[in-house]
């Protein structure tokens, strides 16, 4: 790949790189990013020779089999993805049976898929099934904000989904499903990225108690934009905090309209929930 030729999937991860690390989110190697190759993009890499033999998953993604990705690299810090991007990221195939991937270009130096890559691909398989294909990115970050939120209180997923919700009315268009919050778990388990795949059949964000987020979009770009937002909004509560104390806010029934006047709908689930502590 030519530096002044870069295909446009390149071009996506080095912007959405540089826009996460200048929103301090990429402290030192923090967060992770993966892209689910378009079929336009896998005719360019399909012809490039392997670069390493089949890596075993330790799991099965089956729903992926014979997928192409573009993974950023573990240890590698994202900031310096736009610099040299053939070091820093890397495209990988998996097998027939969504159990082993090779290198087919990328992670020069001696690097390899993030080790958040198993968490990464069952949240594609599951978000690929629930969007019928449409999702192809997942961003894992370190959002500031969001992380406070959840070292302020032992908050239950509806209620730290009203919080975004009523903190930034925009929340209830943008992820109108919610936020889902996962409680601690060992980060680069297996265990993690069962629950936070399973929690994506419905949600399209999962917060890690302490540590951060994952979303998964139809882009980088939307995949983004649902972090930025729900960031936002979680940056409004503490500043209103701050200011002392949250004295206005939008009710549920609010919220329920915003919603619905754009066509949405707040999850029913959370909604019955909330209801039944008021």
């Amino acid at each position: 790949m030519n530096e002044f030729d870069k295909p446009l999937f390149i071009r996506e991860i080095i912007k959405t790189s540089h826009d996460m690390h200048i929103k301090g989110w990429t402290e030192a190697n923090g967060g992770n990013i993966s892209l689910r190759l378009r079929e336009e993009f896998v005719k360019e890499v399909s012809a490039f020779e392997p670069q390493s033999d089949w890596t075993s998953l330790n799991g099965s993604v089956p729903g992926l089999a014979n997928d192409y990705f573009l993974v950023s690299g573990t240890g590698r810090f994202l900031r310096n993805i736009s610099l040299f991007p053939e070091k820093n990221v890397g495209i990988i195939q998996l097998d027939d049976k969504g159990e082993n991937y090779r290198i087919l270009w990328g992670y020069e130096g001696g690097s390899r898929p993030t080790s958040e890559l198993f968490a990464h691909l069952m949240t594609h398989e599951v978000r690929k099934k629930e969007s019928k294909g449409v999702e192809h990115a997942v961003i894992h970050t370190h959002t500031p904000n969001l992380i406070a939120l959840t070292y302020h209180k032992e908050y239950t997923t509806a209620e730290i989904s009203y919080i975004l919700w009523a903190h930034h009315v925009e929340c209830a268009v943008v992820f109108p499903e919610g936020v889902f919050l996962l409680p601690w778990m060992m980060a680069g388990s297996y265990e993690i990225g069962r629950a936070t795949a399973d929690a994506m059949k419905v949600h399209r964000m999962v917060i890690w108690q302490h540590h951060g987020i994952f979303a998964s979009g139809r882009n980088l770009d939307e995949s983004f934009g649902l972090i930025h937002t729900a960031e936002k909004s979680a940056e409004i509560f503490i500043k209103a905090n701050i200011l002392g104390g949250v004295n206005s806010k939008p009710d549920l029934e609010r919220l329920q309209k915003i919603a619905e006047n754009f066509g949405k709908k707040l999850n029913p689930d959370l909604v019955k929930e909330l209801n039944s502590k008021t």
